[in-house]
């Protein structure tokens, strides 16, 4: 168990983030910065959060940035979209890719004075010039990945799991050997929501349940791994497993031929450390 915890933390190091799904929040400035601005030709507000992919943006607030204590306007839900967003739903070949973006359009008005002068609801929110503007954005990113707290039963439809993050409408895979198969979860429901900043609400997020859309074909034991996250991103974490056991701490850098001397060169612990490396590469999140 040790070494799969320091596996994974790894393999998070390496992407710099955690690459399973969690709850994102930022509170920017803008316009006029790289990660806040306004696109000039649409009048749009341009957002690029911290974490990759965004899957779902749970809250999105506006303060004048002058305002001690902040007087955050919500945004209405219509009125924001992810640029590039990951296709999960009821298809659990998606994740097999680095897909998804981390841009959130705003529409006009609401960070920074729209090109028309006014916000969709007539006012001027956005007026002030570079900085004038207090963002609160909260969002799910990353791949779902959680596993069983209890024993499900062939047929079962809700499962009891450690987290249910980033869950909700999503596809993933019960790994438990010759009994692996594939769900889709429609709703989720965690045990205590975490509650959001700035009183924008709550998440779904940590220990709860999970209900299917469908039963299972074959039952699970408590501690069997649901996932959504991609297979490269498996392999890897299990390579860097492979490596820690192997060193250990100590000098070590083969693994012992076990299949007479006809057998193929085994990797060794720097081979094994290249190839999650190169797996991984497409998930590392530069800023």
């Amino acid at each position: 168990m040790n070494v799969c915890w320091r596996a994974s933390s790894i393999v998070d190091t390496f992407c710099q983030q955690v690459l399973r799904s969690t709850i994102g929040s930022e509170q920017l400035i803008g316009p006029g910065y790289p990660r806040c601005n306004v696109d000039r030709n649409t009048g749009l507000g341009v957002l690029q959060t911290k974490w990759w992919p965004v899957t779902s943006v749970l809250a999105l607030q506006v303060s004048p940035s002058r305002s001690f204590p902040a007087v955050w306007t919500p945004v209405p839900a219509g009125d924001y979209r992810i640029r590039h967003p990951l296709i999960a739903v009821g298809d659990t070949a998606s994740a097999t890719a680095p897909d998804g973006g981390w841009t959130i359009d705003v529409a006009p008005g609401y960070i920074g004075c729209s090109p028309w002068g006014r916000t969709p609801t007539g006012g001027f929110i956005g007026a002030g010039g570079r900085g004038s503007q207090l963002v609160q954005v909260d969002y799910l990113n990353g791949w779902p990945h959680t596993s069983l707290t209890s024993t499900a039963a062939q047929a079962a439809t809700v499962l009891n799991v450690d987290d249910v993050t980033g869950w909700a409408g999503a596809s993933g895979f019960a790994y438990d050997g010759s009994g692996t198969e594939p769900v889709t979860v429609a709703s989720v429901s965690a045990s205590t929501p975490v509650v959001l900043p700035n009183g924008a609400g709550t998440a779904q997020s940590g220990p709860g349940t999970i209900t299917l859309t469908s039963p299972l074909a074959f039952s699970h034991e408590q501690g069997v791994v649901v996932s959504a996250l991609p297979a490269a991103v498996l392999q890897a974490a299990i390579l860097a497993c492979a490596v820690q056991a192997l060193t250990g701490g100590t000098d070590a850098i083969t693994i012992q031929t076990v299949n007479g001397e006809h057998s193929s060169p085994q990797p060794t612990a720097e081979g094994m450390t290249k190839m999650y490396q190169g797996l991984l590469a497409h998930y590392k999140r530069i800023m």
